[in-house]
């Protein structure tokens, strides 16, 4: 599927994931927001990046959303939406969780440039997605320059 092929729910579940990474930005975090929608259509949890306003370095919005789930059997097939393409920690979650299908907004190498000095790792969301062998699409960058608003708040 290329990124025009996105269906008027996924621009839907991927502006939800740019206004909570704004929220996460206002609490002083990087912007990040992802959530996670079932296989059949219902939104599960949404999440935000908390990881400098919490004690865990491993609060990443992917993370966050994962563990709000209810149930681990509903992450089965499901499809997590992502406001910044996923790192490869989130990445392998995704994987480890048994998600169908991964959908971003903005991709690491155009956010990298607005956001604070950090860690950065040049494996690609495709790349860790690939070398697991789990059929698991990855549909992204999605929305152009739109996905980038949310970092123009980045501390």
């Amino acid at each position: 599927m290329s990124n025009t092929d996105l269906t008027a729910a996924d621009v839907a579940f991927l502006e939800r994931t740019l206004e909570l990474a704004v929220r996460a930005g206002e609490l002083g975090n990087r912007p990040f927001g992802a959530l996670i929608v079932s296989a059949n259509g219902d939104e599960l949890a949404e999440g935000i990046n908390q990881a400098t306003s919490s004690a865990s370095v491993i609060a990443h919005a992917e993370i966050d959303a994962i563990t709000q789930t209810a149930s681990p059997a509903a992450l089965i097939g499901a499809t997590v939406y992502a406001s910044g393409e996923p790192c490869p920690m989130c990445s392998a979650a995704l994987v480890w969780a048994g998600v169908h299908r991964v959908v971003f907004a903005a991709a690491e190498p155009d956010f990298r440039a607005l956001l604070p000095k950090g860690p950065r790792f040049a494996l690609s969301c495709r790349e860790v997605i690939a070398s697991s062998g789990q059929d698991i699409e990855v549909v992204g960058p999605s929305l152009g320059t739109e996905a980038l608003r949310p970092f123009g708040r980045a501390a």
